[in-house]
């Protein structure tokens, strides 16, 4: 999860004036498929709307669609009062494993993408996170070599485990070869559980439960993985 926010962050970003009317975010809302609605004052992020938020005018809604009742709704409702702020947002260099774990201390599902200029240039979701996760788990980066190299098979792995675990026990393992080999199966388990929770989510239904089962997976993974540079 080495990636950058800017390389999977929607760039094209629907987003509302801080003075707009309060229609306008029930209009925006019921015309596009939205859950996360940024709140601006020019080019400046200023807060975030939320589907949820709007939970707060279900009684208030007109009905007839007349302008009076409109009217009564924008003198009562304001989005600056409305939105949520500070906003938690995350910047175009962050990590996307940064963004995850802002998202799941704050308990949000989005992030506002800000440059240095606190300027909305995009936004971020655990969906958006989830995709990326799935999609390039186990793929082989461009720089990777392969000629020359063979997977081990099943029975090989095993043997090989068994082999570490003895060093390690035995106190042979002067070079940490095994430990290392155990560390870093031990996190492969993590992140095939983490892998399978992502694909469970994206198909099945994207509810609270799912949700706190994956930021639980998240924080199993804990420190970031041990970076393996071989020269012979």
């Amino acid at each position: 999860m080495d990636e950058r926010v800017r390389h999977i962050m929607t760039a094209t970003v629907l987003s509302i004036g801080v003075q707009e009317p309060i229609t306008e975010v029930l209009h925006l809302f019921a015309t596009h498929t939205l859950h996360h609605l940024p709140v601006v004052d020019g080019l400046e992020l200023k807060g975030m709307l939320s589907s949820a938020d709007l939970l707060k005018l279900k009684h208030f809604v007109p009905k007839s669609g007349s302008l009076a009742s409109a009217t009564l709704l924008n003198d009562r409702f304001k989005i600056a009062t409305m939105m949520s702020r500070p906003v938690v947002a995350a910047k175009l260099d962050d990590t996307i494993a940064e963004a995850a774990a802002r998202m799941a201390s704050h308990g949000v599902h989005a992030l506002a993408v800000i440059d240095d200029n606190s300027h909305l240039v995009g936004i971020i979701t655990t969906t958006d996170i989830m995709q990326a996760l799935l999609h390039g788990m186990g793929r082989k980066r461009s720089s990777e070599p392969d000629e020359g190299t063979r997977k081990p098979n099943e029975l090989e792995m095993r043997r090989a485990v068994e082999a570490a675990v003895s060093a390690t026990q035995a106190g042979t393992d002067t070079d940490g070869v095994a430990a290392t080999m155990l560390r870093l199966r031990d996190r492969n388990v993590l992140l095939e559980d983490l892998r399978q929770d992502v694909a469970r989510y994206l198909h099945a239904g994207q509810d609270e439960r799912m949700h706190t089962r994956l930021v639980k997976d998240l924080d199993r993974l804990g420190q970031p993985p041990i970076e393996l540079s071989v020269q012979l």
